[in-house]
């Protein structure tokens, strides 16, 4: 381009341009102030002392102003007012004397945005004020010291919910029952693995915004009398090494709501030449020292007052146990609901009532949350405070819920899991249900298989299975109608990722949640249970279920009494005798595990008949052989009780399992 032509140009666009005016303010409102943040309601600590409220003045940036602060306006109190009608709530405002303004009045040139002014307070004072209620607020109001810029409206109060923060332990106790079989070589001279960690959770109730706190952790031996006090009989501090702490100080991070530290028990301190003799009771206090906490707050360090302490004492409990002839069972450990949460509230991210069946294997136990988290729980058989996610990169997002039930299927395939039995989990659906199994251990994606029924059930809520992974059949209940358990056959991994419908149990003739319980001996012969249902049937096949290639099976029926009402059933052998292990929900907050014992000439329907019980135990509380229960103070939200038994060292492990109400683990030994 020449420049005669370059320079016609640039006149034209000089005349385009003066002909327009300049509207860019006009897309911009007048200036106003309003109180910084995102939410009319906010949250703070009572620990820090102090609050750094924002003050904005938006718009146009044309206008000097300033705008005053206050702590008892009425302007706050009718937002306040209306907060609590709205929203169902009952804050209440703390007097506003208690906390002080670095500056009331905020001036502003024309071009400021932002200035703050500082909040404070005395945090010990208005802790005790707080106390454990979530209800104290203060709103803060601000408003115009001249006609020239406003307010608005909406932006008018803040409403500063204050807090205080409580710590405690999750873990109120840990209690070891120690008999030979745990210490000793077997008869092989297999050494039981004598060192065992115990974890415990320190928790936030309320967490502190950029705070962080630390602890060093301590046994406290003066705490031995109060712990004796109530007991039957009297515990003494443990010699020195069987208790030694791993995690000397416990840190939980700025902004953190929980951290863990860890404590190991060193069993070979109670054997004397390698022999395990009669001890006293020893009871080990682990806590931490309130005394020596350090703090921060957003990096620097800042000493946090007026925390409050609830339960912080871990209590281990270390006693001996007599093995004596005949059967003997202990509950090793149980995690139970309380008025303040379910059980699950231990397993930091389950969510309460989805926890509805159970598995275990000779390490962990299984609970994957009925709902549509994909959570599947791996929590350690020995140590409760122990757990983990499992991997679930294959699970697919469809179904009712995308996982319900876990089972141990056995497997005799060195090429699979290594061996070992695999943990396989259904999804539950209305139509082809999947199962997943973990063939590849538990810390890999899951193999997908489906279910192929060519019909729309819901099934996968609960479901049994028979025989092993290279020859069996698994057996999923019906839920929305009266046609009984379906039935599938295994036999080996399937090729295509499919198994097929072959037959039907047409019984009970009953609608809901339930099992087909078939016996070790007999896949023909079982019980049906039907959760939340009035009775159970021992049931006898007309068909032979292994052979059985699309036909319906109408089998005869034993109606049970009602003590076998909503039930799960496992079987076993150990001692040289039988016995039967079944669950009954006596009410939604009172479940129970009772054991049944039998001669081996005796038929498992003949012990069932019978019900010769030696043992029972309420899940929702530690109290054994007992006529009378207290029920749980939280209820379950559907009939969910289930149990799983495990053989493992010439011992069995049963862990029982109530929605909402709790999580327990016995150990069952037989001494001649």
């Amino acid at each position: 381009m020449n420049m005669k032509k370059l320079t016609i140009l640039t006149a034209i666009l000089a005349l385009l341009t003066a002909c327009f005016p300049d509207d860019r303010e006009n897309n911009m409102v007048p200036d106003s102030f309003g109180v910084s943040g995102a939410e009319l309601l906010t949250q703070a600590s009572v620990h820090t002392g102090s609050f750094t409220i924002g003050v904005a003045k938006n718009g146009k940036g044309k206008t000097a102003a300033s705008v005053s602060l206050s702590l008892d306006a009425p302007e706050a109190a009718a937002a306040l007012k209306a907060w609590n009608e709205e929203n169902g709530t009952e804050y209440k405002a703390i007097p506003a004397s208690m906390f002080h303004l670095d500056n009331t009045v905020l001036d502003y040139a024309a071009e400021d945005v932002v200035h703050t002014a500082a909040l404070t307070w005395d945090p010990i004072q208005l802790a005790e004020y707080v106390g454990e209620s979530r209800d104290y607020v203060l709103p803060v109001s601000i408003s115009p010291t001249g006609n020239d810029v406003e307010v608005n409206p909406d932006r008018q109060v803040l409403i500063i919910n204050l807090l205080r923060t409580s710590i405690s332990v999750a873990q109120k106790s840990f209690t070891r029952v120690i008999d030979r079989k745990k210490v000793e070589p077997d008869a092989e001279g297999n050494q039981p693995e004598l060192k065992e960690t115990l974890i415990v959770d320190l928790k936030l109730d309320n967490s502190i915004r950029g705070g962080g706190i630390s602890f060093p952790v301590k046994i406290e031996n003066s705490l031995i009398d109060e712990f004796n006090k109530g007991q039957e009989e009297i515990y003494q501090a443990a010699p020195d090494g069987l208790v030694t702490i791993l995690t000397p100080t416990v840190s939980i991070p700025e902004g953190g709501e929980s951290a863990t530290f860890r404590v190991e028990l060193d069993k070979s301190k109670l054997l004397k030449g390698g022999v395990l003799e009669a001890f006293p009771n020893y009871v080990i206090p682990v806590t931490i020292n309130t005394g020596a906490m350090e703090s921060t707050l957003n990096g620097k360090d800042f000493q946090l007052k007026g925390l409050n302490y609830g339960e912080i004492v871990t209590y281990i409990t270390v006693t001996y146990l007599e093995l004596k002839p005949g059967l003997s069972v202990t509950r090793e450990w149980g995690l139970f609901s309380s008025a303040a949460g379910p059980w699950s509230s231990f397993i930091s991210g389950f969510t309460a009532g989805a926890d509805r069946n159970v598995a275990v294997d000779d390490n962990y136990i299984y609970v994957a949350e009925t709902n549509k988290t994909k959570n599947i729980w791996a929590i350690s058989r020995t140590d409760p405070g122990n757990y983990k996610k499992l991997p679930v990169g294959t699970v697919v997002d469809d179904g009712i819920f995308y996982v319900s039930c876990p089972r141990i299927i056995k497997n005799t395939n060195p090429d699979i899991n290594g061996g070992k039995d695999v943990l396989a989990v259904s999804s539950m659906t209305e139509g082809d249900p999947r199962l997943y199994l973990y063939t590849n251990g538990i810390d890999k994606d899951p193999v997908v298989v489906k279910l192929t029924t060519w019909a729309s059930r819901r099934l996968g809520d609960t479901w049994t299975y028979w025989g092993s992974l290279q020859e069996g059949i698994l057996f999923f209940k019906d839920f929305n109608s009266a046609q009984g358990t379906v039935t599938f056959k295994i036999a080996g991994l399937p090729t295509k990722g499919e198994w097929y419908l072959v037959g039907r149990i047409v019984a009970p003739a009953a609608t809901g949640a339930g099992a087909y319980f078939p016996f070790p001996n007999n896949i023909n012969e079982g019980v049906c249970s039907i959760r939340g249902g009035e009775t159970a049937w021992l049931t006898k096949a007309s068909k032979d279920l292994m052979k059985l290639e699309g036909a319906d099976n109408a089998p005869t029926l034993t109606e049970l009494s009602g003590y076998y009402a909503d039930t799960a059933f496992r079987y076993f052998e150990l001692g040289g005798k039988r016995y039967v292990a079944y669950t009954r929900q006596v009410s939604a907050s009172d479940g129970r595990l009772f054991i049944l014992e039998g001669t081996p000439e005796q038929s498992w329907s003949d012990i069932i008949l019978e019900r010769n019980v030696i043992y029972q135990a309420a899940i929702q509380e530690d109290a054994e052989n007992q006529e009378e229960y207290g029920v749980s103070p939280i209820a379950s939200g559907n009939s969910g009780m289930d149990l799983d038994a495990r053989m493992t060292g010439g011992d069995v492990y049963i862990a029982v399992i109530k929605q909402n109400v709790g999580l327990s683990l016995f150990h069952l030994s037989y001494s001649d």
